[in-house]
């Protein structure tokens, strides 16, 4: 694809899991309550998404651009949109339209028939690496609403068009939304505060006994949404019905379910627990951005962290 499209293509592999090239060692990942919380839930997406800025700031890139494998129909267009978004903003981002990037609580909200909104992702995202205040991704669901929550706060992020996602069924293994509910949990309740311009700095234990209660009965706002659907197919004739619909739904009740008794696992001094420690993260991870030392090649920067890399020629001059 690369030899096609005549670009310049650097391929590279992670070490196996624990995977840290980096050098850094976060709490936030390493706490065995919190990694439990998320019922054992273990990516590499949060060391791939910091190994890029790490390299960015090595390189002396002003912009840097997230893709995700699953996102499509992204333009030539679309990626100087990303860029020029950089000029006041820290970060610009492509939201999909026809397929969200939702959690599965959320999914369910909306085959309820609940309003749920589309956010910003690192699925299609342009950051300024370029300042002093540039922030980390923590390994745990949502680790995007994590690492742009200052820009968040400050309104500092812009939407600069539109993606596509491709297609996947949330509601395919009840296991997705236990590994997903701690991590929706806490972002949630982060940026609950930023709606009433209020920051991270404040919450408190007492703040999360009081969360935790609004995100129960928001699962209970669901299963009674998911029920009155399920009630209703029994009102239409056979041929009427949407039989993907009637599977989805059943699915996305077992979905709650699990959701539901893994939020039962999680208390207020675990969540500020995860807060305390991500801003302890916070402050190491930005010293360690300041020591980094500089390359003029991304060979030379690959070669500095050992990671075992690959290259396509370099591009023919036209």
């Amino acid at each position: 694809m690369a030899s096609q499209e005549n670009v310049k293509v650097y391929a590279l592999d992670l070490p196996s899991h624990p995977a840290n090239p980096l050098g850094i060692s976060f709490a936030t990942s390493s706490d065995e309550e919190l990694v439990a919380a998320s019922s054992g839930l273990t990516r590499d997406l949060s060391t791939k998404r910091n190994l890029g800025l790490v390299l960015a700031r090595m390189l002396g890139w002003q912009r840097l651009m997230f893709l995700d494998d699953d996102i499509h129909d992204v333009s030539e267009e679309d990626v100087d949109a990303l860029a020029a978004g950089l000029g006041d903003h820290n970060v610009s981002v492509l939201i999909p339209e026809d397929y969200p990037d939702n959690s599965v609580a959320c999914h369910a909200h909306r085959l309820g028939g609940g309003e749920q909104g589309k956010f910003a992702s690192a699925g299609g995202m342009g950051v300024r690496c370029d300042r002093d205040d540039l922030a980390f991704f923590p390994n745990i669901y949502n680790e995007d609403w994590f690492f742009f929550c200052e820009e968040a706060a400050n309104r500092k992020i812009i939407k600069v068009g539109e993606s596509r996602q491709v297609a996947y069924d949330p509601y395919e293994d009840p296991q997705r939304a236990v590994k997903e509910e701690f991590g929706d949990l806490l972002a949630e309740g982060v940026y609950a505060r930023l709606d009433f311009h209020q920051g991270v700095l404040g919450i408190d234990i007492d703040y999360w006994a009081a969360f935790i209660e609004k995100r129960k009965a928001f699962h209970r706002r669901v299963v009674g949404s998911l029920k009155r659907v399920e009630e209703s197919f029994k009102h239409h004739q056979e041929r009427d019905l949407d039989p993907k619909k009637a599977k989805d739904v059943r699915a996305a009740q077992a979905s709650i379910r699990a959701a539901q008794d893994q939020l039962e696992r999680i208390s207020p001094n675990l969540c500020q627990k995860f807060v305390d420690l991500w801003q302890s993260d916070l402050i190491q991870w930005r010293r360690y951005l300041t020591k980094l030392p500089r390359f003029d090649s991304i060979p030379s920067a690959f070669e500095h962290l050992s990671l075992i890399y690959d290259e396509t020629p370099s591009p023919s001059t036209r």
